[in-house]
């Protein structure tokens, strides 16, 4: 059976990873930009120069000229501005943000992520300021509401409004809203401060300086944020370029509907991404659950695109990658998974943002692949194959459970076979016999590293032209202590080897199950695996 790889390679010869024939558009890394540090640095010498201020007594003059009306809590404004002050207090806006930050975990947006977290720590730092430098409160009807309680300075309901502002703008910036949206969202936002600010000044439970104070806090929480995380500035357009006629750059995205948590962000920040770098709008195209991606990439191929974007898990990259082995177009691996195998190995971000920067402006990358062969059927993969105690683990994970505790749900399978019976592999490497006898797990890797940290295959590289080969073997729960431990540390032990080649045969004694790339993929006796060099094209950082 002649593969696709194969086949193109007898018509067009290896592929060239040369990047002037790809569209790579490469750029130096992302470094932090001094803007943001100047505003942060800025913010907090403001703040720190009022704090100093108040605590001198230099503000009460503007304290005293600005004094506020007094609400009668029993009145109608008076329960509107209570009620107000209660919404915006500081610690219901402080579990907005954290929820808003796991979300934007959970989204792959982890630069978010942090930054939110960030922010959120203003309102930590307005209790700590509030302990250095107690300030009594204006003499207040509402002295006894919940907003009034504690030191004065700063304002906490400003320090959250402000935050919040800060919140409502970056998530629309980042969720790639229209450029209405986000006028309409800083429009509020305003309004919002605006509101909280005088509301705390109506009810006379601020002083004038405290809400400045409040207000310069947040400004400090927000900037550091930014700075801290590398998210642009919320101030700076975003607009998106203009196209030229003659541009012909063209790029497809493979997705799994299943793996990505919100459909229509996702198509938002791509095409953001993918048309502000200056390509035409993508071709999307969605698996399904009788297609992992074989017919789409190769819809893909027969529209001449330039680029391949694959967002899924380990088995939706696989059958992708395996159509493109040889075409010399360029794959981007975008993490939507659990394992993204691939990515871990390839040193791919698993923030969204930044692995749509590697697609864009990364280094095409020529790395092997493997073919493997059961009873004459052939399929490429791109990670790591076997059978044995890696193939139980992947046939025994819980899918519900997986989605629940993420890589946790392997850990349960793996428990599952400690007792597992030993089978019989007789494995040749490169035409010598290098095991013959009981063994738990023959694996075959392009690349080693695993969730968890754990380097299964220490010396594997995807870019070398060798295939490595892990065989472990022993039986009962002491033995597969000293197996884990000795995989953990990626060492050769009495029950554990570590052995190279290009071309792997393998005789078990028995039907086994055998997976590829965490798939299970059938049953074999027997299975061949070589290595083909350069077989595919990668963008990389």
């Amino acid at each position: 059976m002649i593969t696709r790889y194969e086949a193109t390679q007898m018509q067009a010869g290896p592929p060239d990873p040369d990047p002037a024939r790809t569209p790579s558009r490469t750029v130096p890394r992302f470094a932090r930009r001094p803007l943001e540090r100047r505003v942060f640095l800025g913010a907090l010498a403001l703040y720190g120069g009022w704090t100093a201020a108040v605590a001198a007594g230099l503000t009460d003059t503007i304290d005293r000229f600005f004094g506020s009306p007094q609400l009668q809590p029993r009145s109608i404004p008076g329960q509107l501005a209570e009620a107000f002050a209660a919404l915006t207090h500081p610690v219901l806006i402080l579990l907005a943000m954290l929820a808003a930050a796991a979300r934007s975990y959970q989204q792959r947006q982890r630069r978010l992520a942090l930054a939110l977290l960030v922010a959120a720590l203003g309102i930590p730092a307005w209790e700590l300021q509030r302990l250095l430098l107690p300030r009594a409160r204006p003499a207040s009807l509402f002295a006894d509401s919940l907003s009034a309680a504690g030191s004065a300075y700063p304002s906490g309901h400003v320090v959250a409004a402000t935050l919040l502002v800060w919140v409502s703008v970056t998530l629309a910036n980042a969720q790639r809203k229209s450029r209405r949206s986000q006028w309409k969202r800083r429009l509020i936002g305003i309004l919002l401060l605006s509101f909280a600010a005088v509301d705390q000044w109506a009810m006379r439970t601020q002083w004038s300086s405290d809400l400045i104070g409040g207000a310069l806090l947040g400004v400090t929480a927000a900037s550091a944020a930014l700075w801290i995380s590398g998210v642009n500035l919320i101030t700076r357009a975003r607009r998106l370029r203009r196209l030229t006629p003659d541009l012909g750059t063209r790029a497809a995205v493979i997705y799994n509907p299943t793996k990505i948590l919100d459909l229509d962000l996702f198509h938002r920040r791509v095409h953001f991404a993918l048309v502000r770098g200056g390509w035409r709008p993508p071709i999307w195209m969605e698996t399904t659950s009788d297609d992992a991606g074989p017919g789409m990439a190769q819809d893909a191929l027969q529209k001449g695109v330039d680029l391949v974007l694959v967002a899924g898990g380990d088995g939706t990259v696989r059958a992708v990658c395996a159509e493109l082995a040889g075409t010399g177009v360029p794959v981007g691996l975008i993490p939507a998974g659990t394992g993204n195998l691939l990515c871990r190995n390839l040193d791919i971000p698993f923030d969204e943002d930044q692995a749509l920067g590697v697609v864009l402006r990364g280094v095409p990358t020529a790395i092997d692949m493997i073919r493997w062969s059961v009873d004459g059927h052939q399929q490429l993969f791109t990670v790591m194959a076997g059978v044995g105690i890696d193939a139980e683990i992947m046939r025994t994970t819980n899918a519900d459970l997986k989605k629940i505790i993420k890589a946790g749900a392997y850990v349960v399978a793996a428990v599952q076979q400690l007792a597992m019976a030993p089978f019989h592999a007789r494995v040749v490497i490169d035409g010598e016999l290098r095991h013959d006898g009981e063994t738990v797990m023959t694996l075959v890797g392009n690349v080693g590293r695993i969730q968890g940290g754990i380097d299964l295959l220490p010396t594997a590289s995807p870019t070398d032209g060798m295939l490595d080969v892990l065989i472990a073997s022993g039986h009962g729960i002491r033995d597969m202590a000293r197996l884990a431990s000795g995989l953990r540390r990626g060492v050769d032990t009495p029950t554990l080897s570590h052995l190279r080649g290009q071309r792997v045969e393998v005789v078990l004694d028995r039907p086994l199950a055998y997976q590829l790339d965490g798939d299970i993929a059938g049953t074999a006796t027997s299975f061949v695996a070589e290595v083909l060099p350069g077989a595919l094209i990668v963008m990389t950082p």
